[in-house]
Protein backbone atom coordinates (compact mmCIF):
# COMPACT_ATOMS: atom_id res chain seq x y z
CA UNK A 1 0.00 0.00 0.00
CA UNK A 2 0.96 3.38 -1.12
CA UNK A 3 1.63 6.11 1.52
CA UNK A 4 -0.92 8.23 -1.02
CA UNK A 5 -3.43 5.56 -0.48
CA UNK A 6 -3.14 5.07 3.32
CA UNK A 7 -3.19 8.83 3.81
CA UNK A 8 -6.72 9.00 1.71
CA UNK A 9 -8.64 11.94 2.49
CA UNK A 10 -11.94 9.73 2.89
CA UNK A 11 -10.60 7.76 5.85
CA UNK A 12 -9.66 11.39 7.73
CA UNK A 13 -10.92 14.86 6.77
CA UNK A 14 -13.15 16.82 4.73
CA UNK A 15 -10.19 19.99 5.03
CA UNK A 16 -6.84 20.18 4.30
CA UNK A 17 -5.63 21.55 7.58
CA UNK A 18 -7.69 18.93 9.68
CA UNK A 19 -6.19 15.91 7.20
CA UNK A 20 -2.80 17.24 7.98
CA UNK A 21 -2.84 17.56 11.28
CA UNK A 22 -3.91 14.17 11.41
CA UNK A 23 -1.25 13.00 9.33
CA UNK A 24 1.08 14.24 11.83
CA UNK A 25 -1.11 12.35 14.62
CA UNK A 26 -0.99 9.49 12.78
CA UNK A 27 2.76 9.46 12.70
CA UNK A 28 3.12 10.19 16.34
CA UNK A 29 0.90 7.09 17.32
CA UNK A 30 3.21 5.30 15.15
CA UNK A 31 6.47 6.84 16.44
CA UNK A 32 5.42 6.42 19.96
CA UNK A 33 2.91 3.66 20.36
CA UNK A 34 0.41 6.11 21.79
CA UNK A 35 -2.46 3.25 22.57
CA UNK A 36 -3.82 1.76 25.66
CA UNK A 37 -2.24 -1.32 26.54
CA UNK A 38 -4.55 -3.42 28.45
CA UNK A 39 -3.36 -6.09 31.33
CA UNK A 40 -4.75 -8.57 29.30
CA UNK A 41 -5.06 -8.70 25.39
CA UNK A 42 -8.12 -8.00 23.79
CA UNK A 43 -9.13 -7.01 20.28
CA UNK A 44 -11.88 -3.75 20.78
CA UNK A 45 -9.07 -0.95 20.62
CA UNK A 46 -10.15 1.93 18.36
CA UNK A 47 -7.43 3.50 15.64
CA UNK A 48 -6.73 6.68 17.99
CA UNK A 49 -4.99 8.24 14.27
CA UNK A 50 -8.71 7.27 12.46
CA UNK A 51 -11.65 9.87 12.02
CA UNK A 52 -14.68 7.60 12.84
CA UNK A 53 -17.08 10.57 11.95
CA UNK A 54 -16.02 9.98 8.39
CA UNK A 55 -17.01 8.60 5.66
CA UNK A 56 -15.40 4.73 4.91
CA UNK A 57 -16.09 1.08 5.47
CA UNK A 58 -15.46 -1.49 8.33
CA UNK A 59 -15.52 -4.94 9.28
CA UNK A 60 -17.36 -4.98 12.64
CA UNK A 61 -17.32 -8.08 14.75
CA UNK A 62 -19.26 -8.54 17.62
CA UNK A 63 -19.15 -10.95 19.97
CA UNK A 64 -21.69 -12.68 21.97
CA UNK A 65 -22.39 -13.12 25.76
CA UNK A 66 -21.57 -16.81 26.90
CA UNK A 67 -24.64 -16.65 29.27
CA UNK A 68 -26.92 -16.44 25.66
CA UNK A 69 -27.34 -19.70 23.43
CA UNK A 70 -25.84 -19.43 20.37
CA UNK A 71 -26.72 -17.44 17.84
CA UNK A 72 -27.12 -19.72 15.18
CA UNK A 73 -26.01 -23.48 14.16
CA UNK A 74 -23.41 -24.07 11.23
CA UNK A 75 -25.80 -26.92 8.76
CA UNK A 76 -24.61 -27.98 5.07
CA UNK A 77 -21.68 -30.15 3.19
CA UNK A 78 -18.51 -29.07 2.49
CA UNK A 79 -18.78 -30.28 -1.03
CA UNK A 80 -22.07 -30.34 -2.21
CA UNK A 81 -22.85 -26.87 -4.06
CA UNK A 82 -26.49 -27.95 -3.67
CA UNK A 83 -25.57 -27.63 0.18
CA UNK A 84 -23.42 -25.11 0.80
CA UNK A 85 -22.57 -24.09 4.72
CA UNK A 86 -24.52 -21.65 5.78
CA UNK A 87 -26.11 -20.80 9.31
CA UNK A 88 -29.47 -21.62 10.56
CA UNK A 89 -30.51 -18.61 13.24
CA UNK A 90 -31.89 -19.43 16.45
CA UNK A 91 -34.32 -16.76 18.11
CA UNK A 92 -31.89 -14.59 18.86
CA UNK A 93 -30.14 -15.17 15.58
CA UNK A 94 -33.50 -13.89 13.80
CA UNK A 95 -33.80 -10.96 15.58
CA UNK A 96 -30.01 -9.54 15.07
CA UNK A 97 -30.54 -10.51 11.26
CA UNK A 98 -33.49 -8.54 10.60
CA UNK A 99 -32.04 -5.51 12.87
CA UNK A 100 -28.78 -5.94 10.70
CA UNK A 101 -30.80 -5.45 7.26
CA UNK A 102 -32.60 -2.52 8.82
CA UNK A 103 -29.58 -0.50 8.83
CA UNK A 104 -29.98 -0.13 5.04
CA UNK A 105 -33.19 2.24 5.68
CA UNK A 106 -31.18 4.52 7.48
CA UNK A 107 -28.83 6.74 5.86
CA UNK A 108 -25.97 7.49 4.99
CA UNK A 109 -25.49 3.71 6.40
CA UNK A 110 -25.03 0.62 3.89
CA UNK A 111 -24.67 -3.00 4.90
CA UNK A 112 -22.82 -4.47 1.95
CA UNK A 113 -22.34 -8.15 3.67
CA UNK A 114 -22.74 -9.84 6.90
CA UNK A 115 -23.31 -13.10 8.77
CA UNK A 116 -24.74 -14.38 12.19
CA UNK A 117 -22.44 -17.32 13.55
CA UNK A 118 -22.91 -19.22 16.68
CA UNK A 119 -20.97 -16.99 18.86
CA UNK A 120 -20.73 -13.79 17.23
CA UNK A 121 -21.68 -11.23 14.31
CA UNK A 122 -19.83 -9.97 11.92
CA UNK A 123 -21.02 -7.04 9.42
CA UNK A 124 -19.29 -4.88 6.25
CA UNK A 125 -20.77 -1.76 7.30
CA UNK A 126 -20.74 1.42 5.06
CA UNK A 127 -20.25 4.94 5.88
CA UNK A 128 -21.73 6.57 2.68
CA UNK A 129 -21.14 10.04 4.38
CA UNK A 130 -19.99 12.18 7.14
CA UNK A 131 -21.23 11.39 10.64
CA UNK A 132 -22.69 13.64 13.56
CA UNK A 133 -21.20 11.24 16.18
CA UNK A 134 -18.50 8.06 16.01
CA UNK A 135 -19.25 5.41 13.98
CA UNK A 136 -19.08 3.41 17.20
CA UNK A 137 -22.36 5.28 19.08
CA UNK A 138 -24.35 3.52 16.09
CA UNK A 139 -23.03 -0.02 16.57
CA UNK A 140 -23.75 0.21 20.45
CA UNK A 141 -27.29 1.56 19.17
CA UNK A 142 -27.54 -1.93 17.10
CA UNK A 143 -26.48 -3.51 20.18
CA UNK A 144 -28.72 -2.39 22.56
CA UNK A 145 -31.44 -2.30 19.78
CA UNK A 146 -30.89 -6.15 19.55
CA UNK A 147 -30.95 -6.79 23.31
CA UNK A 148 -34.37 -4.86 24.10
CA UNK A 149 -35.98 -6.63 21.21
CA UNK A 150 -34.22 -9.95 22.64
CA UNK A 151 -35.71 -8.68 26.41
CA UNK A 152 -39.15 -7.91 25.18
CA UNK A 153 -39.87 -10.70 22.87
CA UNK A 154 -38.44 -13.36 25.19
CA UNK A 155 -38.52 -12.42 28.67
CA UNK A 156 -35.10 -12.51 28.85
CA UNK A 157 -32.93 -10.33 31.68
CA UNK A 158 -29.03 -10.76 30.36
CA UNK A 159 -27.52 -8.88 27.25
CA UNK A 160 -27.14 -10.48 23.93
CA UNK A 161 -23.76 -9.22 23.72
CA UNK A 162 -20.41 -9.32 25.09
CA UNK A 163 -18.99 -5.34 25.83
CA UNK A 164 -17.85 -3.74 23.00
CA UNK A 165 -16.88 -5.00 19.66
CA UNK A 166 -13.98 -4.80 17.33
CA UNK A 167 -13.33 -2.67 13.84
CA UNK A 168 -11.41 -3.72 11.19
CA UNK A 169 -10.92 -0.49 8.50
CA UNK A 170 -10.97 -0.57 4.91
CA UNK A 171 -8.57 1.58 3.29
CA UNK A 172 -8.95 0.65 -0.83
CA UNK A 173 -11.35 -1.51 -2.91
CA UNK A 174 -9.15 -4.80 -2.52
CA UNK A 175 -9.10 -4.78 1.25
CA UNK A 176 -12.98 -4.31 1.03
CA UNK A 177 -12.77 -7.42 -1.07
CA UNK A 178 -11.31 -9.57 1.12
CA UNK A 179 -13.26 -8.45 3.98
CA UNK A 180 -16.21 -9.80 1.75
CA UNK A 181 -14.84 -12.97 1.00
CA UNK A 182 -13.66 -13.41 4.68
CA UNK A 183 -17.50 -12.39 5.82
CA UNK A 184 -19.27 -15.05 2.99
CA UNK A 185 -16.69 -17.84 3.95
CA UNK A 186 -17.50 -18.25 7.15
CA UNK A 187 -19.81 -20.66 7.77
CA UNK A 188 -17.75 -22.75 5.22
CA UNK A 189 -14.40 -22.50 7.68
CA UNK A 190 -16.16 -23.06 10.88
CA UNK A 191 -17.94 -25.97 9.47
CA UNK A 192 -14.17 -27.06 8.17
CA UNK A 193 -12.89 -26.90 11.84
CA UNK A 194 -15.96 -28.58 13.42
CA UNK A 195 -15.77 -32.26 10.32
CA UNK A 196 -11.80 -31.94 10.25
CA UNK A 197 -9.95 -30.71 13.40
CA UNK A 198 -7.08 -32.87 12.44
CA UNK A 199 -5.81 -30.69 9.51
CA UNK A 200 -5.10 -28.03 11.90
CA UNK A 201 -2.56 -29.92 13.85
CA UNK A 202 -0.45 -31.69 11.29
CA UNK A 203 1.73 -30.91 8.06
CA UNK A 204 0.04 -30.51 4.80
CA UNK A 205 0.89 -28.74 1.56
CA UNK A 206 -0.24 -25.68 0.11
CA UNK A 207 0.32 -24.48 -3.48
CA UNK A 208 0.89 -20.77 -3.71
CA UNK A 209 1.04 -19.65 -7.45
CA UNK A 210 3.39 -22.69 -9.38
CA UNK A 211 5.34 -22.99 -5.23
CA UNK A 212 4.38 -26.24 -3.64
CA UNK A 213 4.74 -25.61 0.23
CA UNK A 214 4.51 -27.69 3.55
CA UNK A 215 2.12 -25.82 5.97
CA UNK A 216 1.73 -26.78 9.72
CA UNK A 217 -0.91 -25.29 11.86
CA UNK A 218 -3.87 -22.99 11.43
CA UNK A 219 -3.52 -22.78 7.28
CA UNK A 220 -6.68 -20.80 7.09
CA UNK A 221 -4.86 -17.60 8.31
CA UNK A 222 -4.15 -17.62 4.55
CA UNK A 223 -7.49 -16.29 4.16
CA UNK A 224 -7.68 -13.91 7.25
CA UNK A 225 -8.44 -10.18 5.91
CA UNK A 226 -5.85 -8.55 7.81
CA UNK A 227 -2.34 -9.60 6.61
CA UNK A 228 0.86 -7.49 7.19
CA UNK A 229 4.78 -8.30 6.73
CA UNK A 230 6.33 -8.05 9.42
CA UNK A 231 9.69 -7.48 7.78
CA UNK A 232 12.14 -5.48 8.78
CA UNK A 233 14.76 -3.66 6.37
CA UNK A 234 17.05 -0.66 6.58
CA UNK A 235 16.93 -0.48 2.64
CA UNK A 236 13.38 1.32 3.61
CA UNK A 237 12.53 4.49 1.97
CA UNK A 238 10.97 6.65 4.50
CA UNK A 239 7.47 6.13 2.81
CA UNK A 240 8.05 2.79 2.54
CA UNK A 241 8.87 2.47 6.04
CA UNK A 242 6.20 4.53 7.23
CA UNK A 243 3.82 2.31 5.15
CA UNK A 244 4.75 -0.97 6.71
CA UNK A 245 4.40 0.25 10.16
CA UNK A 246 0.85 0.94 9.68
CA UNK A 247 -0.03 -2.33 8.04
CA UNK A 248 1.87 -4.08 11.36
CA UNK A 249 0.13 -1.49 13.44
CA UNK A 250 -3.65 -1.67 11.85
CA UNK A 251 -2.62 -5.41 11.83
CA UNK A 252 -1.69 -5.74 16.03
CA UNK A 253 -4.80 -3.52 16.20
CA UNK A 254 -7.28 -5.68 15.27
CA UNK A 255 -5.74 -9.01 16.37
CA UNK A 256 -5.11 -9.57 12.07
CA UNK A 257 -2.09 -11.56 11.04
CA UNK A 258 1.69 -10.63 11.35
CA UNK A 259 3.52 -13.03 8.10
CA UNK A 260 7.72 -13.38 8.70
CA UNK A 261 10.49 -15.19 8.74
CA UNK A 262 10.96 -13.51 11.96
CA UNK A 263 14.83 -14.08 11.97
CA UNK A 264 16.02 -10.52 13.35
CA UNK A 265 15.67 -8.95 16.42
CA UNK A 266 13.10 -6.81 15.46
CA UNK A 267 11.41 -8.94 13.66
CA UNK A 268 11.35 -11.41 16.86
CA UNK A 269 10.30 -8.09 19.07
CA UNK A 270 7.39 -7.47 16.52
CA UNK A 271 6.48 -11.58 16.95
CA UNK A 272 6.51 -11.19 20.70
CA UNK A 273 4.19 -7.77 20.78
CA UNK A 274 1.10 -9.59 17.78
CA UNK A 275 1.41 -12.95 20.44
CA UNK A 276 1.51 -11.10 23.94
CA UNK A 277 -1.82 -8.65 22.50
CA UNK A 278 -3.78 -11.49 20.80
CA UNK A 279 -2.30 -11.54 17.22
CA UNK A 280 -1.83 -14.46 15.27
CA UNK A 281 1.19 -15.21 13.10
CA UNK A 282 2.42 -17.07 9.78
CA UNK A 283 6.21 -17.87 10.38
CA UNK A 284 7.77 -18.82 6.62
CA UNK A 285 10.83 -21.40 8.49
CA UNK A 286 14.12 -20.44 6.64
CA UNK A 287 15.04 -23.80 6.75
CA UNK A 288 11.90 -25.84 5.32
CA UNK A 289 9.39 -28.18 6.93
CA UNK A 290 11.47 -31.75 7.27
CA UNK A 291 10.23 -35.26 8.58
CA UNK A 292 8.05 -35.02 11.49
CA UNK A 293 8.39 -31.30 11.52
CA UNK A 294 6.28 -29.94 15.06
CA UNK A 295 6.80 -26.29 16.30
CA UNK A 296 8.78 -25.87 19.19
CA UNK A 297 7.15 -24.52 22.53
CA UNK A 298 4.61 -21.44 22.70
CA UNK A 299 4.25 -21.93 18.63
CA UNK A 300 3.90 -25.35 18.80
CA UNK A 301 0.68 -24.32 21.44
CA UNK A 302 -0.33 -20.84 19.45
CA UNK A 303 -0.86 -23.75 16.06
CA UNK A 304 -3.46 -25.90 18.35
CA UNK A 305 -5.46 -22.77 19.25
CA UNK A 306 -5.37 -21.47 15.73
CA UNK A 307 -3.10 -18.67 16.32
CA UNK A 308 0.14 -19.85 14.17
CA UNK A 309 1.17 -21.77 10.70
CA UNK A 310 4.65 -21.84 10.15
CA UNK A 311 5.10 -22.96 6.17
CA UNK A 312 8.23 -23.45 4.48
CA UNK A 313 9.58 -25.55 1.28
CA UNK A 314 9.47 -29.23 1.66
CA UNK A 315 12.40 -30.95 3.16
CA UNK A 316 12.99 -34.46 2.36
CA UNK A 317 15.80 -35.30 4.74
CA UNK A 318 16.84 -33.62 8.43
CA UNK A 319 19.97 -32.05 6.97
CA UNK A 320 19.86 -28.05 6.85
CA UNK A 321 21.84 -26.27 4.16
CA UNK A 322 23.60 -23.19 4.52
CA UNK A 323 21.52 -19.54 3.61
CA UNK A 324 22.73 -16.98 2.58
CA UNK A 325 21.59 -13.03 1.87
CA UNK A 326 19.49 -14.16 -1.48
CA UNK A 327 18.14 -16.65 0.36
CA UNK A 328 16.55 -14.57 3.07
CA UNK A 329 15.76 -11.46 0.92
CA UNK A 330 13.64 -14.40 -1.24
CA UNK A 331 12.02 -15.24 2.00
CA UNK A 332 11.28 -11.36 3.03
CA UNK A 333 9.39 -11.42 -0.22
CA UNK A 334 7.09 -14.15 -0.03
CA UNK A 335 6.27 -12.52 3.07
CA UNK A 336 5.10 -9.05 1.29
CA UNK A 337 3.35 -11.25 -1.57
CA UNK A 338 1.63 -13.46 1.02
CA UNK A 339 0.43 -10.08 2.75
CA UNK A 340 -0.71 -8.64 -0.79
CA UNK A 341 -2.12 -11.12 -2.53
CA UNK A 342 -5.54 -12.94 -2.53
CA UNK A 343 -6.69 -16.26 -0.73
CA UNK A 344 -7.67 -17.61 -3.85
CA UNK A 345 -4.40 -18.18 -5.47
CA UNK A 346 -3.36 -20.50 -2.19
CA UNK A 347 -4.97 -23.93 -2.51
CA UNK A 348 -4.66 -26.60 0.25
CA UNK A 349 -3.25 -29.93 -1.63
CA UNK A 350 -3.99 -32.28 1.85
CA UNK A 351 -1.53 -34.21 3.45
CA UNK A 352 2.22 -34.87 2.51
Amino acid sequence: MSESQFYCKEHFSHSKEAFCREEGLYKLYVEQRLFYRPLCPHNCRRAVWHNYKAPGRYLITINKNPLIAPFSTVCGELRNVANEPYCHLSASGVIIDRLIRDINLIEPFEVENHVVMPDHVHILWRVKDWLPKDFGYYVGLLKSRCTKIWREEYQQEESLFMPKFNDKISFDDVMTERFNRYISDNPRRRLTVMLHPELFNRARQVRILDRVMDVFGNFQLLKHPIIAPAVVSSRYSPEQKRAVESLIEEAIRTQGVLVSPFISAAEKALMKRAIDEGASIIRIVADGIGPKYKPAGLEFDLCSQGRCLHIGEHRLSAHVEKKGRAEFLALNRLAHWIASHPAERMLLLGSR
